[in-house]
């Protein structure tokens, strides 16, 4: 059973080329997904998201 896009016949099959591309976005999502979460944390301790930061300050 082949491939259902015809365009992929040639190059996900063999060759060092889809690594290569894998590699690439690999690096170019953990880049993204990193800035995501460090801005998610920053947001939380910083601007009170979510009310974690205001649950310590009243137990304090």
């Amino acid at each position: 059973m082949g491939p259902l896009d015809p365009a992929l016949q040639s190059t996900a099959v063999s060759g060092v080329r889809p690594l290569l591309t894998l590699a690439i976005f690999a690096g170019l999502g953990s880049f993204f997904l990193g800035a995501l979460v460090t801005a998610i944390r920053r947001g939380i301790k910083e601007n009170g998201w979510f009310k974690f930061n205001q649950e310590k300050e009243k137990q304090d």
